[in-house]
């Protein structure tokens, strides 16, 4: 019955919501300072489905490439079983029972945070060049709408599009699927449940069963892209698009005025180091992502509410930071890493004169460890929040 109970807060939460994005209440997009207030409160006590939230942020916010994982039908591995290679099952449960205390805390703060009203952007600018950079979602609602004047302003002005990578040419498919065959799967005869205990089994089991995704599936893929696969499916069934995602209408939109397209990472820089993570922290991670399954997404929409209101403080507290990736290693390949090496890309982009926009997910831009926070960091001025 309690169960029930919980799940009725965190539903009357998205009917909200979903009512607010319809009729415009509160700002333009219909996120008012009410209505954002009340969404957080209404998710406090959800503690699996955050625990989902702070896994599948990673999507939205900072791997587009891994938004278009696909969930191949693969035959089911005939190998000899083996002893896990990562932590016992006691240990992982006692590293994740840790983590509710701290994301409390974290949503406490995002609650009493606000944002300019829409999604933030900022500016890097010199003599003959204007650097727009924008924090994106990479899957959103098709009823969001997201774009402000300034972002209009911004996306209009700007004669080159930078983007986190090349997700959507024909040669960009053909890269991820090698990449997936080559870094996503088992080659060397192993299977996923090897890296599991027989209760880490049985949990992953019943979350898959609530997606219709049978573990014959992914038992070749090694667990960070079967965690992917799981949370791929689970957005999309909650009605996220790729096809909505802000890079997508800032693409067709830079396509239609002749705009320049670049990048600033191969398939391989965004989700190498990603892949080449120890068994335990890539275990560490599916199983984050198989608990919070059983609770849905609600909190998605807590997410996208936080970036469509501008609040960067919001976003830092909930997802830019190593305790919402349950490790410092995941934390480093997903956000940390990267963000250095964007930073010499940004700045290089003052060289030649004109209008150029940055957009990269959001989570990259919130934080301390931000590409924002390292261009500060290193005397740039910055205009924005």
């Amino acid at each position: 019955m309690g169960a029930n109970r919980e799940w009725s807060k965190t539903s009357v939460a998205r009917v909200q919501l979903r009512d607010g994005l319809r009729t415009g209440r509160g700002n333009r997009l219909g996120y008012g300072d009410s209505m954002k207030k009340n969404v957080l409160a209404s998710q406090v006590s959800v503690t699996p489905s955050r625990r989902l939230f702070f896994c599948i942020a990673a999507l939205l916010l900072m791997l587009p490439a891994a938004c278009g994982a696909p969930v191949p039908v693969l035959p089911r591995s005939t190998v000899t079983e083996t002893e896990p290679t990562c932590r016992n099952a006691q240990e992982r449960a006692e590293i994740r029972a840790a983590r509710p205390a701290a994301e409390a805390r974290s949503i406490a703060i995002a609650e009493a945070s606000r944002g300019s009203g829409s999604p933030a952007l900022w500016t890097l600018a010199d003599e003959d060049t204007t650097v727009h950079i924008l924090g994106t979602v990479h899957l959103l609602k098709p009823d969001l709408d997201w774009r402000s004047p300034a972002i209009s302003a911004a996306i209009g002005a700007s004669g080159r599009v930078v983007f986190e990578a090349d997700t959507s040419s024909p040669e960009a498919g053909r890269a991820l699927m090698n990449f997936f065959s080559e870094k996503g799967l088992y080659s060397d005869g192993r299977r996923l449940s090897n890296v599991l205990t027989a209760e880490e089994r049985a949990e992953l089991e019943s979350s898959l069963a609530l997606i219709g995704l049978p573990l014959d599936a992914i038992e070749p893929m090694r667990p960070w892209y079967a965690a992917l696969n799981m949370s791929v499916m689970q957005i999309t069934q909650e009605g996220f698009q790729p096809e909505a995602g802000v890079e997508k209408a800032i693409e067709i939109e830079a396509k239609r005025t002749g705009a320049e397209l670049a990048y600033l990472e191969t398939i391989d820089q965004q989700l190498g180091e990603f892949a080449e993570l120890e068994d335990c922290e890539q275990v560490e991670f599916l199983m984050m992502t198989a608990e919070g399954v059983k609770q849905g997404t609600s909190l998605l929409d807590l997410l996208v509410a936080e970036w469509a209101d501008g609040d960067i403080n919001g976003l830092a507290v909930l997802m830019s930071n190593p305790e919402s990736f349950g490790s410092d290693a995941v934390y480093d390949a997903m956000l940390k890493n990267r963000n250095r090496r964007w930073v010499s890309q940004i700045v290089a982009e003052l060289d030649a004169p004109g209008e150029v926009l940055v957009a990269v997910g959001a989570g990259h831009l919130a934080g301390d460890d931000s590409v924002i926070a390292m261009l500060r960091a290193e005397g740039y001025a910055v205009s924005g929040p």
